[in-house]
């Protein structure tokens, strides 16, 4: 029984950066979201500014890269891509986008839609690099016996006669049948012809 094959390293690694940053940027959000709303006061807001700058950047980077190495992945074990993403990652894009397109005046609603983004890219990360990992460590189908070349299809015949020419096997046999003069001479096979030709040379030999 073959060993299935393990997920590559660096795979594992890129998920893990990417779920620990949405983690951070989800956290740094839900802070800053009570900040604006005057739930939280803190005594220097410097750093939480650099990381609100730092922290999409970086977000996006580890999702871009997350995302390259995981259809390489799936690519090269031939899994289909709708097998096994989610839909939890294509809403946390778009949450993150149309956070940008709410008013300057609703600054925690923009700060909570922001941190629910940041949530679901992480676990739909998870989910899909878990459903990738179980069809990795799925048994191959084997080839049917009945198809030679594993693609699926029952090998045609191949005239031995005219390599590359692809026909079948009673095409081959009747093309190796040699012809013999009788078979062109017509009153041995046609009962009807026979007796025209009988008549006929009655008809032109002279009488005695």
């Amino acid at each position: 029984m073959a060993t299935p094959p393990r997920p590559p390293a660096h795979w594992q690694a890129a998920q893990w950066v990417l779920v620990t940053l949405a983690a951070v940027f989800a956290g740094l959000s839900l802070i800053r979201a009570a900040i604006t709303a005057d739930l939280l006061t803190l005594p220097s807001g410097d750093v939480i500014d650099v990381l609100s700058i730092a922290g999409p950047l970086a977000l996006f980077a580890a999702f871009l890269t997350w995302s390259n190495v995981t259809k390489r992945v799936i690519d090269a074990h031939s899994i289909a891509a709708a097998t096994v993403r989610h839909w939890a990652i294509g809403a946390g894009a778009l949450l993150l986008f149309l956070s940008y397109l709410l008013p300057v005046k609703t600054p925690t609603a923009f700060h909570v839609v922001r941190a629910a983004a940041a949530i679901l890219l992480g676990i739909g990360a998870l989910i899909t690099h878990g459903r990738a990992t179980r069809r990795l460590a799925e048994p191959s189908t084997p080839a049917d016996q009945n198809d030679a070349t594993g693609t699926g299809t029952a090998p045609q015949w191949v005239d031995e006669a005219r390599p590359g020419q692809v026909g079948s096997q009673p095409a081959r046999l009747a093309l190796d049948i040699e012809t013999q003069p009788e078979d062109w001479n017509a009153s041995l096979w046609d009962p009807e012809v026979q007796q025209d030709i009988e008549r006929r040379r009655r008809q032109q030999a002279p009488p005695a």
